[in-house]
Formats: C-alpha cells, sequence, structure tokens
C-alpha cells in the first residue's frame, strides 16, 4: 500500500472532470456489453481520455484502500470493452496483475490476445502469478489477492470469519482447504452446513469428486453416524442438529456456509445451537463461516460464547456488474437505459424495440426477450407460480432448439402433462425450491451448458448455487404474493451478484426494470448482511411472548405464523437450558440488553415450564423447536396407549413391511402428529399419508404425480356427476361449473406437500414421536420393542426405506437414480460398499433407464474406476 497513492486517489475521486469521465467511460462499457441497437448519447472516449483515464487506475490500484481497488478495476475492465487497441489492452491486463485479479486477467488475456510487451512486465505478471497459484486437485490455480489472502488464513486453521460479494471464490476455497485436511488427517468428524438442499447437493457433489480417490473417507449427507475413523458430513442445520443427538463425538471442523441464516428465524436458532454444541465438546475445533458481503461478526459470534474469530473480508467483486435501470420511454415504443452508481443515475442510451412494451404485467418477460439474447439470463420471481407465468410468457415468442434430452427425461421422470416441458423445447425453464434435486440440478446443468438460455427463478437461487449468469433481471424488491414483503437489500445484491462468471468473463449486468416505480429503492447503494443470532435478537425484542409460551399462554400471533414459530421455539431452548441448570448464565449472554426484572421473568418461566414438563432431558434437547408442552401431551397418549394395549398399532414400521396396511397404519401415525403437535383434528394425516407412504417406499415421481392427477381428475369427475344429480333433481337448483384438472397445479401441490410437509414437517415431528416411543418403552422396561421402531424420519427426509435406496444416495445418486436402481436389484440391503461393487458391473442395457440416470451412474462409476486405476490391488 503506498501512502501518497492513496492521498492521490482521495484526489480523483474529489475532482469533477475525473468524475465525469469515469462516468462517460462506465456508460460507454455498459453500452458496449447491450444489444448493438442500442443508440448512444456520447461517442466512445478516444485514446487520450483512456490513457488518463488508466494513468488514474494505475494509482488508484496501488492505493490499498478497497473503494480505490474497485475503481481501478472497473476502470480496466471498461476500457477493454470500448477499446481493442493493443496499448489500451496492454495497460489494462497491468492494473489486473496490480490488484491481482488473475481469473480476470486470464480471460482477458485469451479472449483479447494481449499478453506484456517489455521484459519488466512479463516478469512481474509471471512472478506475481506464481505467487498467487496454488495446486487444486494437481491443477495449478490462479488465485485473486483476495483469495490469496484467504487461502494463508485458513492453513493457520483458526476459526475464521470469511465475507466477499457472490462469485468471489470463497467456497471454492473453503471445499479445497477440507478436502486437504481430509487426506492428511487420520481421524476427525468434518461437518459442512448448507442452508437448502440445492446448496447441499451442490456441495456434496463437489467434495465427492474431490475426494473420489480415498477410499477411506466417507462422504455423506445422511445424518447417520459410523464408526469409521474419517467421516465428513455435508448437511442442513436440521440434519446436523439430528446427527448429534446421536452421538457425542467431537466436531473437528466445522464450515458454516451462508453464515447470515444465523438470523433465520427458528433455523437459525438450530443453527446456533449447532455451532454452540461443536464448541463446547471441542473448544479446539476449526469454525470457518462464510458469508456474502457481511458485517457483525463478531457481536455474533460472542453471543454464541466462542472466541474471538478471525476475519477476512473485501467488497470488491472480481467482475464487473453493471446496475443498469430499464424504463419504457413515454409515448414511445422503446427502452431508456441509465446506469445507477453509487453518485446516482447516468442516461446511456436508448433501444426500439419490435415488441410492444405498454403493459406493466408483461414488461419483464418483454424486457427480458430483448436484452437477454447474447448469454444465460436469469429472472427474477417473486412466487413458484409467478415464475411459472413468467418462464410461459418468455417461451412464447421463441422457437424451439435441441432440448430433447431434458424434454424427455421431465417426460419419463416428471409427468408427460408437466408444462415445463414446452418450455424447455425452447430453451426456457424455472427453478424454485420444492422442485425434486434431479430435475432442479440437470435444469442448472441445462442453464450451464446455454441450452436453457433463460432461467426464472424465486429466492432459491439467491444463496449459494453457483449458477452465475451473463444477465440478472430483476423488476420488483417484494416477495411472495403481492407487494407488501420487502426482501432484506442484501439478499437482492447477492441475487444480483450472479450477474458476471469469475475467469469466464469480465462483466455482467444487472437490469432493473422500472426502478423508479419500486416501492423500496434497495439497489441505490451496496448493503451487506449483518450477522445476528436469531434466539438473541427475538428473546430481546419478544421476551413478553417467550413468556407467554413458557407459562403455557396463547399468543396474539396466528398460531402457525414466523413469529409464532420463534416464540415456541426460543422457549423451548431455554427450557432446555433450565433443565441443565445453565439459563441464568445463557440468558446474560444471549440477552445482555434486557433489564433485571425481564430476565427474572424469563428464568422463573423456563424453570416453572422445566418442572411442569415430563419429556426427558434428550428429548427435549433433540426437539425444542417444536411445541414441549404438545410433545409432553403426546407422551401421555403413548403412555395411555401402552397401557390399554394398543401401542402396537402404532410403533411405526417399514412400508415394505406393511404392503398394503402402509396407508392405514401411516395415516394414524401423522393424524397423531397433527392433532398433537400442530392442534389439526382432521384427517390431514389422510391426505399426506397418501403420498408420503409411496415417497418412503421409493416409489418415482411419476407414480406419484401420475396417482395425484388422476384423483383429482376422478374427484372432478364427481363432483360434475353430483351437480349433474342436483340439476336434474332439485327444482331451480343453480350448477356450479368445474374447470377442467390442470396436471401442472397439482404437479406443484404434490412438490410443496413432499418438500414442506413430508420432507421438513413430517420430519421434525416425526424425530420426536420415535424419540418419546423409545423413552416409553424404556421407561416401561421394553427394550426389546425399542428395535421394532423404524426410523421412518430418515425415510420421510431421504425419500427411500431400504439399506440400498440408503447406500446408493451415498454413493451419489439422487435420489431419482438410487430409487430406479433399488426396485432393479434384488437384494434390499446392501451397505456402500457392497452397492459400489453392484455399479461397478452393472449394464443397464436390459432395462429402461432415461439419459440423464444413465449419465449419473456413468458419472459415480467412472470416479470408482479412477480410483481403482489408482489404487492398484
Amino acid at each position: 500500500m503506498s501512502t501518497f497513492a492513496a492521498e492521490l486517489s482521495s484526489r480523483f475521486l474529489k475532482n469533477e472532470k475525473f468524475k465525469a469521465a469515469l462516468n462517460h467511460l462506465q456508460g460507454c462499457g455498459a453500452v458496449s456489453a447491450l444489444p448493438e441497437s442500442v443508440i448512444q448519447p456520447h461517442g466512445l472516449p478516444d485514446n487520450d481520455r483512456l490513457g488518463k483515464m488508466l494513468y488514474c487506475a494505475s494509482v488508484l490500484a496501488q492505493s490499498g484502500i478497497e473503494l480505490h481497488i474497485s475503481l481501478a478495476q472497473a476502470i480496466a475492465f471498461n476500457a477493454m470493452l470500448v477499446s481493442q487497441d493493443p496499448s489500451v489492452l496492454e495497460r489494462c491486463t497491468a492494473i489486473l496483475t496490480e490488484i491481482g485479479n488473475f481469473p480476470s486477467l486470464i480471460y482477458a488475456e485469451k479472449r483479447f490476445s494481449t499478453k506484456p510487451s517489455t521484459l519488466l512486465g512479463m516478469i512481474q505478471r509471471n512472478v506475481v502469478e506464481q505467487l498467487n497459484t496454488v495446486e487444486v486437485a494437481g491443477t495449478a490455480v490462479a488465485l485473486t489477492d483476495y483469495q490469496r489472502k484467504v487461502w494463508g488464513s485458513l492453513q493457520s486453521r483458526r476459526s475464521l470469519a470469511i465475507s466477499a460479494p457472490t462469485s468471489a471464490g470463497k467456497s471454492f476455497l473453503v471445499i479445497e482447504h477440507l478436502c486437504r485436511d481430509a487426506v492428511t488427517i487420520p481421524t476427525y468428524v468434518f461437518v459442512y452446513i448448507a442452508p437448502t438442499r440445492a446448496l447441499l447437493s451442490e456441495v456434496y457433489m463437489k467434495i465427492k469428486e474431490r475426494l473420489s480417490s480415498e477410499l477411506g473417507i466417507r462422504v455423506t449427507d445422511i445424518p447417520t453416524f459410523e464408526n469409521v475413523s474419517r467421516q465428513i458430513f455435508v448437511l442442513t442445520q436440521e440434519r446436523f442438529k439430528a446427527l448429534l443427538s446421536i452421538t457425542s463425538s467431537p466436531i473437528n471442523l466445522v464450515i458454516v456456509d451462508e453464515a447470515q441464516n444465523l438470523s433465520d428465524g427458528a433455523r437459525g436458532m438450530i443453527l446456533q445451537d449447532c455451532i454452540e454444541q461443536c464448541y463446547s465438546r471441542d473448544q479446539k475445533n476449526h469454525v470457518v463461516m462464510l458469508a456474502p458481503g457481511a458485517q457483525g461478526f463478531k457481536a455474533a459470534l460472542e453471543i454464541l460464547g466462542m472466541p474471538e474469530v478471525s476475519e477476512v473480508s473485501t467488497s470488491v467483486s472480481p467482475v464487473l456488474q453493471n446496475r443498469i435501470v430499464v424504463s419504457k420511454t413515454p409515448s414511445l415504443n422503446q427502452l431508456d437505459f441509465k446506469l445507477l452508481n453509487s453518485h446516482g443515475c447516468t442516461h446511456i442510451g436508448t433501444m426500439p424495440c419490435k415488441v410492444g412494451l405498454d403493459l406493466v404485467e408483461s414488461r419483464l418477460a418483454a424486457v427480458a426477450l430483448e436484452l437477454g439474447s447474447g448469454g444465460g439470463s436469469l429472472v427474477y420471481a417473486k412466487t413458484p407460480t409467478e415464475a411459472a407465468a413468467i418462464a410461459g410468457s418468455i417461451a412464447l415468442s421463441l422457437d424451439d432448439i435441441d432440448n430433447d434430452e431434458l424434454a424427455t427425461f421431465i417426460k419419463e421422470h416428471i409427468h408427460p402433462e408437466y408444462h415445463l416441458i414446452g418450455m424447455v423445447k425452447k430453451g426456457v425453464a424455472f427453478h424454485y425450491g420444492q422442485m425434486p434435486t434431479l430435475l432442479r440440478e440437470a435444469i442448472e446443468a441445462a442453464f450451464r451448458a446455454g441450452t436453457i438460455k433463460f432461467l426464472v427463478c424465486t429466492t432459491t437461487l439467491f444463496q449459494g448455487i453457483n449458477l452465475p449468469a451473463r444477465n440478472v433481471f430483476i423488476s420488483t424488491p417484494a416477495r411472495g404474493r403481492g407487494h407488501s414483503v420487502i426482501l432484506d437489500p442484501a439478499l437482492l445484491w447477492n441475487f444480483a451478484g450472479r450477474a458476471g462468471r469469475m475467469a469466464k468473463d469480465i462483466v455482467g449486468n444487472v437490469f432493473l426494470i422500472d426502478y423508479d416505480h419500486w416501492t423500496a429503492k434497495p439497489m441505490d447503494i451496496f448493503y451487506k448482511f449483518t450477522i445476528k443470532s436469531a434466539l438473541s435478537e427475538f428473546v430481546t425484542e419478544s421476551a413478553k411472548d417467550v413468556v407467554t409460551v413458557l407459562n403455557k399462554g396463547k399468543l396474539e400471533s396466528k398460531p402457525r405464523d414466523e413469529h409464532s414459530r420463534n416464540a415456541i421455539a426460543s422457549a423451548g431452548m431455554l427450557v432446555s437450558k433450565s433443565r441443565q441448570g445453565v439459563v441464568e448464565e445463557y440468558l446474560d449472554r444471549i440477552a445482555p440488553e434486557l433489564n433485571y426484572f425481564e430476565l427474572q421473568d424469563l428464568q422463573r418461566a423456563a424453570d416453572k415450564a422445566s418442572e411442569i414438563i415430563q419429556l426427558p432431558q434428550h428429548v427435549i434437547d433433540g426437539n425444542w423447536t417444536l411445541d414441549l408442552f404438545a410433545l409432553d401431551k403426546l407422551m401421555a397418549h403413548l403412555v395411555e396407549r401402552l397401557k390399554n394395549g394398543t401401542i402396537d398399532e402404532v410403533v411405526p414400521k417399514s412400508p415394505a413391511d406393511l404392503g398394503k396396511k402402509a396407508f392405514r397404519h401411516y395415516k394414524e401415525i401423522f393424524n397423531i402428529l397433527f392433532k398433537y403437535i400442530k392442534g389439526f383434528d382432521k384427517n390431514f394425516g389422510g391426505y399426506v399419508a397418501r403420498i408420503a407412504v409411496k415417497w418412503m417406499e421409493g416409489k418415482p415421481y411419476p407414480v406419484i404425480l401420475k396417482y395425484e392427477v388422476r384423483s383429482e381428475r376422478r374427484r372432478i369427475v364427481n363432483k360434475r356427476n353430483l351437480e349433474l344429480l342436483n340439476l336434474n333433481t332439485i327444482p331451480n337448483y343453480k350448477s356450479k361449473v368445474f374447470a377442467d384438472v390442470n396436471p401442472s397445479k397439482v404437479i406443484k401441490s404434490a412438490f410443496e406437500t413432499i418438500e414442506d410437509v413430508i420432507r421438513f414437517q413430517l420430519v421434525q415431528m416425526g424425530k420426536a414421536y420415535n424419540d418419546i416411543l423409545i423413552h416409553v418403552f424404556n421407561k416401561s422396561g421394553l427394550t426389546h420393542k425399542v428395535s421394532e421402531v423404524f426410523d421412518f424420519a430418515l425415510a420421510l427426509e431421504l425419500g427411500v426405506s431400504t439399506n440400498t435406496g440408503r447406500a446408493f444416495l451415498e454413493l451419489g445418486l439422487s435420489r431419482i437414480a438410487a430409487s430406479e436402481l433399488q426396485r432393479i436389484i434384488p437384494d434390499s440391503n446392501l451397505d456402500a460398499s457392497a452397492a459400489r461393487e453392484v455399479l461397478l458391473s452393472f449394464d443397464s442395457s436390459p432395462f429402461k433407464l432415461s439419459p440423464v440416470i444413465l449419465a449419473e451412474i456413468d458419472k459415480v462409476k467412472s470416479t470408482f474406476l479412477a480410483v481403482d486405476v489408482l489404487v492398484p490391488n
């Protein structure tokens, strides 16, 4: 860092001529990434002006201040975009060398065919690159200066907080660090926490592939602990909580991806509890936390009771991301473009359009079509329903392309009438969290490959998944139905960060449609996530509601809304701490802002509830996010059934053992869960059981979805027949009209039931149910019956109920592929080792499997074969 350069850079930023020249250059650079039909109001800067700006950039690059470095990079990138002059390009690459952005430098050298012309320049470039290069799986990889700093910090093996914009390459480094330690350390348990199943799947496969040659390392996303010396788990916080409840083993390395989720209500509370448990088991454990553009690590970690953690952060993105405000020119069928920066908006051009732009409702799709043809485009939608509608609108204006493989996969492995099929044939798809994993991954792969040009998504893609694009389209700062719920600005910035692909491009566009009319203006300035403890925040701000729950009172909020869930989870945690005898010091740590009387009220209420509740400690510790008073009633119900001799009717059994009786069996168990835990006194368990049983059995999606569509069609036919009967028998009867069944709507509803109810709510309640049932058996001296209790919560989570199915999942196959193979393989009790041998000798020719599943099987087999070559007998 040069003090002189920093002082001179500060003077540049105050100079009006510099600011005007910078705005002009940035505007021209932004237009260069737009369609050629855009009409610019100003000409391009000449080489003299570019030379002056590049001189300024060379000074800014030596400042050491992030704002200055970011401006130096922006000048270099924009100069590359507007000029192909060799001398200009060489100076640009020299600046990228100075700031250490080697991924972009290497890309630029290839794209523009430029390299240093002097011996000194070549020496500097090569020396600095070598200093920033690390070897990853046998390949030399040049890092940015920030990545090199992170890499060095990781090698110290001290707890670390890492913060950088999306696309800065954080996860790549942390995964490589984990894998290197996995190879060199003889005994360990590592856990990588991913908040969403989509991110979990991506990280799991990266680690699995990276360690494919290491036979002695167990890499799994299933929360079952085995007696092996080296284990790596990739889990959501809920799965991690389940793992911690079945083992007391210390966790040597914990990686928390998307650490801003500490503030995510009850899920954030679970994440905090998992981290605290790991630290209490081994205070020397290594915790690494990652977040995109975040602040507040120190305060949050103090609340978690952890010592000071080193922080490595940057606000500099390795690619240029243009925020472009797009609006319709009044009275003209053209688009108006303004470049948004920290100083405001700069008009950069207009573009006549072929399609009409008058209707606000269809403008997002129209603008995406006009501007998104130059690369992959992500389009934001507030809800899954809206995502499908926007994708459908975009597809209407496009011709068919060669996407038969993906279309056939959807037909065969989802449903032949699913409306996504017609969209993917036109290079369009939608993406949301409740979609099946393999379908999501197939869509993501097609987007990366370029066969899907437009991907309309909900907030699912806002976190973690490595899916960069050339263009991002946003038309609202809201989420959910309507426009009343505004997104966290930092979350919107995280999504905007998908624009631009490090090492594959130097620029990405964030198009803000009708931004001037948004109810909020979150994109004016950069917003960081604030790392906060959801538990601390809720207990501090809603102490009275927590006391109300602890006193078995009724909250003013609705029983199942987020506030009620957070109050119940907070109360459950305090009861757990009261049972442990540490509630007073725990409250002092997590809620230091409460006054003496508030703390006393919370402590007394927690102690009183702890005395009233009869649940054992381990059941409370493993299930505190649920209503503990409700679980107490559930335990009383099971005790009563034990006394009256009806307990065997509700002991969970494997669906494979029950056959046709499985539906009735789980209908009764689910109704008990919904009645005692959720307060539902109707037959909701019956509706859920018809899907849940098929899901546990490993039935493929087509079987489940075709049944649901047929059932809905039968229901409509019955209603129409009843209406016809009423019309013929009741005088002056006004009959109702029932629309035909929309298969895609039924499919969406089934996806939501599977992901939200079966794989989340029922998994949580099912674990609590089994924990309580096993306790009742043990306390009554019926320990021999414990082995009869089927782990239906895990079967609901994974979607398979056999050991063979679980083994295929652990080998890296998706649930769809695992369930298909499970039906083919004649042994339902294979472990991972035996399943591996089956795959190695598997001949697919006698079976009708889709190309996507065959490709997945071949991919997993290829890793095995590579291992066999590397490790000969």
